[in-house]
């Protein structure tokens, strides 16, 4: 009874190792949690403790992954001088509090010239377009702009902007003007992004 009870201990130790050779062996090049929450409690120069991220799911897809995470933190608050509450500052690591209007006023600036450097994109294709066929499109769409462009003209599909609003377009057979936004995501303000020609 001890040796068929040894026996199949063994065959089960086996047959587990295995198992976990094949799935180490297929998932060797996959994101781990672990890794997942090392990069997300350390990224932008924040540094949370490892235990304030929480990994809830990992999805990998080729050089591309999506991680499902809940990450742990404090904001201080303060009431501006019309009485209501707004959100100053967050906590990014052992007594470290980062001002979040300077953080938006930063990634503001980064999205700007992001979209700056999209609609450079899309205008370097009308130009092309207009070399080609002598003139600019005429729409007020820029949903039918890029369907024009795209793929002869602009190899990606450039719809949205880095605030997920749409781009607008208004070209006529001479000119055109394209737009973003901008981070108040309502055109004709100032802080709206063009491109015109």
């Amino acid at each position: 009874m001890n040796k068929r009870f040894l026996a199949i201990t063994c065959v089960t130790i086996l047959m587990a190792t295995c198992g976990l050779v094949l799935t180490a062996t297929r998932a060797a090049g996959d994101l781990t949690p672990k890794e997942a929450r090392r990069l997300i409690a350390r990224m932008a120069g924040i540094q949370l403790p490892s235990d304030a991220v929480r990994i809830k799911d990992v999805s990998s897809l080729g050089n591309s992954a999506t991680v499902t995470a809940q990450v742990e933190t404090a904001f201080r608050f303060d009431k501006g001088g019309d009485g209501k509450w707004r959100v100053a500052e967050i906590r990014t690591g052992d007594r470290r509090w980062e001002n979040l209007e300077v953080l938006t006023k930063a990634l503001n600036v980064e999205k700007s010239a992001r979209a700056r450097a999209e609609l450079e994109s899309i205008a370097t294709a009308l130009e092309a377009f207009r070399r080609e066929r002598g003139s600019y499109i005429e729409s007020k769409s820029q949903g039918a702009l890029i369907d024009h462009l795209n793929p002869r003209f602009l190899k990606i599909i450039i719809r949205v902007d880095p605030w997920h609003q749409p781009y607008a377009y208004e070209g006529t057979r001479s000119s055109f003007v394209l737009r973003s936004a901008g981070p108040d995501e309502k055109q004709n303000t100032e802080d709206d992004v063009v491109v015109s020609r």
